[in-house]
């Protein structure tokens, strides 16, 4: 009956809900590998073509076939954990090598081959930080840095920084910076000293506190430790903002302003908080007011947590091409709090999030610049791919 239901879903939800291609995997692993969609498969084309989740949630189900489960009493279906786990490895090449898969899908790709570890795991890393995708290559990255340090995996960092500090997003770049660091070698820190001097004030942070550490450490293998530019310079933040941004930011103090957000569920209205964090608001409302969420996905959904949105990309990694500052105030995280989504200090852009309840965990952590006033059936209704429609800003002035 498990296995039944878990087919209708999977087959209902185009293959592309990881929580149910995990749960297929764990509960019969040999049925799963057998009725998986094969890489030919998941990109047919036509009307039939299925989207990039599905290569993700698949992928993400064979990783999970890395940690051997033992089988339940009388499971005729389980080979053994070896050829589960090669047979899971050889889809995972399949999906890699096929020039069909979507960028979005492989960081989820290369993650679940890392998890197998296979012998040639640095080999295929090294290859992916040549990528096109920014986020790829992040993953590549972050993968190498948990990876012994390699002469080889330090010349392909290296290699891969000048790519990196182009990008619009500083996603690669500070994954390289940290995979560099872990390499522990004069070679290595060279190749993050340029990148002091990077637009991006995150960048510069990153590389000034890795020198800074590699300094301070007492010990350091290749005798790099005294000499790797730990004095490297902090600067103060190039701000986007220009004067007249901050006057439209701090002009909306004692305003109302209403955002409301139409989707696929409904609508539901934002009381926005500009006094609380005028820039964030700014930033939300300046987006908004030229349509970057139009029918961008409410990618991420957990249910009594969050639901979030704001990411063009989809996959939870995209943003306007910028970052804002925090704006940390004394709001708090109760039900219908609206707040922005970060990866670390200051690294704001479009991603936004609504509370479903109480989240006392996040207060002086995130910034909170709005809470929902109206249409909180709607947020709670809102599932993972639901679309934001539009979204439409009001100002007035309160009496």
């Amino acid at each position: 009956r498990t296995v039944a239901f878990l087919r209708a879903f999977r087959v209902a939800e185009r293959w592309a809900a990881p929580e149910a291609e995990i749960a297929f995997a764990r509960v019969a692993p040999g049925l799963y590998l057998r009725e998986r969609p094969f890489a030919g498969q998941l990109y047919r084309a036509g009307a039939t073509k299925l989207p990039w989740q599905s290569a993700s949630a698949v992928a993400q189900g064979l990783g999970d076939l890395a940690t051997p489960q033992p089988p339940p009493p009388g499971d005729a279906n389980k080979p053994a954990d070896a050829n589960i786990q090669a047979d899971a490895l050889k889809a995972l090449r399949a999906l890699l090598n096929d020039p069909a898969t979507p960028a979005l899908a492989m960081p989820d790709v290369l993650n679940a081959l890392a998890a197998h570890k296979p012998s040639d795991l640095a080999v295929v890393l090294r290859a992916q930080l040549k990528a096109s995708d920014v986020i790829v290559r992040a993953t590549a990255a972050v993968q190498l840095a948990e990876l012994p340090p390699d002469a080889d995996t330090s010349l392909a960092l290296a290699a891969a920084v000048p790519l990196a500090s182009r990008d619009e997003m500083n996603d690669a770049a500070l994954a390289i910076l940290d995979a560099l660091a872990k390499q522990k070698t004069a070679a290595a820190f060279d190749a993050i000293k340029p990148t002091i001097n990077s637009t991006d004030y995150l960048i510069r942070r990153r590389a000034s506190t890795l020198l800074q550490t590699a300094t301070n450490e007492s010990t350091n293998p290749n005798g790099g430790g005294n000499n790797n530019g730990g004095g490297a310079r902090r600067e103060f933040v190039a701000t986007r903002n220009r004067p007249a941004d901050y006057t439209r930011a701090l002009a909306r103090t004692g305003k109302r302003v209403l955002a409301v957000v139409n989707t696929d569920k409904g609508a539901f209205t934002i009381e926005l908080l500009p006094e609380a964090a005028p820039l964030n608001v700014d930033n939300f409302v300046q987006l908004a007011r030229r349509g970057f969420f139009n029918n961008v996905t409410f990618h991420r959904v957990v249910p009594n947590f969050v639901i979030q949105g704001g990411d063009p990309r989809g996959d939870g990694n995209g943003g306007p091409g910028y970052q804002i500052r925090c704006e940390i105030n004394q709001a708090s995280y109760a039900r219908g709090a609206v707040g922005m989504a970060l990866s670390g200090k200051d690294t704001g852009g479009s991603q936004w999030f609504v509370t479903h309840s109480p989240q006392p965990h996040l207060d002086g952590g995130y910034t909170v610049f709005g809470r929902v006033r109206e249409g909180m059936e709607v947020v709670d209704a809102i599932a993972r791919g639901d679309r934001i429609r539009s979204i439409s800003v009001t100002e007035t002035i309160q009496k």
